[in-house]
């Protein structure tokens, strides 16, 4: 749920062809549609199975017309792709779809379509509508972000506000349409914007209400369906996180040694530097936040360094010339930076249970953890109390 993925349950489709009649006695669906400008072309219909994406079908349409026909009428997710630039059209048709129809024009169909005979699938149609001029602003935003100057905070902090702004917007739709019908699986795709972008550490606990009772909407009106076990398995995968995050926020005792390369390629374990008060510092280069405190870390580095303090800084980059420009840029003259260039699947990350960054670990001359995410004056008032 975390990508603009759209999840199917499996199906099976009992042939396709262009135009033509059909049998009144189908089993299943049969889903008509007209495409402009696309005589010849072909749609490629996926289906999203035990955790993947698979080919399904593929139709061509003929003389503008194309037709399928299904072999249930139970809840389906049919997703259609036309051209390898299009977004897809999602349909979610049920026991209650009925003559479903698809007119539309290419290119840019999936903006340009309407869908008849399935509420849900004009649902879907509308939220993605609804969706893509938010994903331009936020593109254009960090593409905003990428060119402002990390030290001006200022114009860091707009930036960052109106991302805060966007994902409150999509949140506020997204609860608005599960309100009003918790049955429905364009609810349950909905609910991915109930969780933030910068991890679960500022997740709201209560969210999760709507996850269950998603789930058992679903499981009630669509018995048979694998939607309302997918939603369990999620409601679960939060609740670990979230647990996880209790635990590292209220850690103590011997600090996980951590061994990863530094730019040359060396291994640079963590234990090496037990005899020294060690702030482990998880950061990366496209982190705003990181990029603020980094000053402050420098301040207290060269302050403390001939004192027994030292900085272990592990990047969650995933691109080696950005990591390094970013050491350059902030000057961050210790020697040890480390980083397994796997972004948030870094071992280490995975290991501390870091769900957002900066994250920070003050560890004392014995490799203990004393102290979690002290920043500022904060940090500089441990070390004081420590190193004196």
């Amino acid at each position: 749920m975390k990508k603009l993925i759209f999840p199917i349950l499996a199906l099976g489709l009992l042939g396709s062809c262009a135009g033509g009649d059909r049998s009144a006695n189908i089993p299943g669906h049969l889903i008509t549609g007209e495409i402009e400008n696309a005589d010849g072309s072909e749609i490629i219909v996926n289906v999203f199975q035990n955790g993947e994406e698979i080919p399904l079908d593929t139709i061509t349409i003929k003389d503008g017309k194309f037709s399928l026909e299904t072999e249930t009428k139970e809840l389906r997710e049919y997703i259609f792709l036309l051209g390898e630039q299009e977004m897809p059209i999602v349909l979610f048709l049920d026991e209650e779809s009925k003559n479903v129809e698809i007119k539309g024009t290419y290119p840019n169909l999936a903006e340009n379509y309407s869908v008849t005979g399935s509420k849900y699938s004009q649902d879907i149609k509308d939220y993605l509508v609804y969706l893509k001029p938010i994903y331009e602003t936020q593109q254009e935003l960090s593409g905003k972000y990428q060119k402002t100057n990390p030290m001006d905070t200022v114009a860091i902090q707009a930036i960052m506000n109106e991302f805060d702004e966007l994902t409150a917007e999509k949140k506020a739709h997204a609860i608005k349409y599960i309100e009003a019908d918790y049955s429905s699986p364009v609810s349950w795709l909905m609910l991915r914007d109930l969780l933030p972008s910068g991890g679960l550490n500022n997740f709201d606990d209560s969210d999760l209400d709507y996850f269950q009772k998603v789930a058992d909407a679903i499981k009630e009106k669509y018995p048979y369906s694998e939607y309302s076990a997918l939603i369990e398995k999620d409601i679960q995968q939060i609740n670990s996180q979230l647990e996880l995050i209790r635990t590292q926020e209220n850690q103590v005792g011997q600090a996980p040694d951590i061994q990863l390369n530094n730019a040359n390629g060396e291994l640079l374990a963590l234990s090496s530097l037990k005899g020294k008060v060690v702030l482990v510092d998880f950061w990366a280069s496209w982190c705003v936040p990181c990029r603020k405190e980094n000053p402050n870390v420098v301040a207290v580095y060269n302050e403390y360094k001939d004192k027994g303090f030292t900085v272990y800084s592990v990047s969650l980059d995933e691109k080696k010339d950005a990591w390094l420009a970013a050491i350059q840029q902030d000057n961050l003259i210790w020697p040890n930076h480390v980083s397994d260039l796997k972004g948030w699947q870094s071992a280490a990350a995975l290991q501390y249970g870091v769900n957002s960054i900066p994250a920070t670990f003050l560890l004392d001359a014995e490799g203990n953890i004393i102290a979690k995410d002290l920043r500022g004056p904060a940090l500089e008032q441990k070390l004081k109390e420590i190193l004196g």
